[in-house]
């Protein structure tokens, strides 16, 4: 958990508090995607509403804004701990860029365009994922 106090930004403790907040915020991403992911496959197979899977997605999109904030505002304790910095913020863009491109497609009522974001929700949970085993 990260305190800030009155604007303040402070760096990470150390290196394993940095990188256990990393974790963290690629676990919490993970999740968004797959949540959006389950309403995506309920809209496509018609078993759920155009309106049930835009409030979810929305929903998943909007939490991720607050993920790569929460994350985004810690500084690395050292240099060394700046790609890995670089490589979270990448990975949590990359599943918001997905995250907005279904949203948009089911506002759409683009079912090709939905087929394609959710193979973009697919990459991106896998590289969170994958990310995420990364760091023990």
């Amino acid at each position: 958990m990260t305190l800030l106090l009155g604007g303040c930004i402070a760096p990470a403790l150390d290196r394993g508090a940095f990188e256990q907040n990393a974790k963290s915020a690629l676990e919490s991403a993970a999740s968004e995607t797959s949540t959006a992911q389950i309403a995506v496959d309920a809209l496509l197979s018609g078993n759920a509403t155009n309106a049930y899977a835009d409030t979810v997605v929305t929903d998943s999109e909007n939490a991720m804004g607050g993920i790569e904030t929460s994350f985004g505002v810690v500084d690395p304790p050292t240099p060394t701990q700046d790609p890995l910095r670089e490589q979270v913020l990448t990975l949590l863009g990359d599943a918001d860029d997905a995250l907005a491109h279904a949203r948009i497609a089911i506002r759409r009522g683009d079912a090709s365009s939905l087929t394609d974001a959710r193979k973009e929700l697919d990459d991106a949970s896998a590289h969170l994922e994958s990310a995420r085993a990364d760091l023990k």
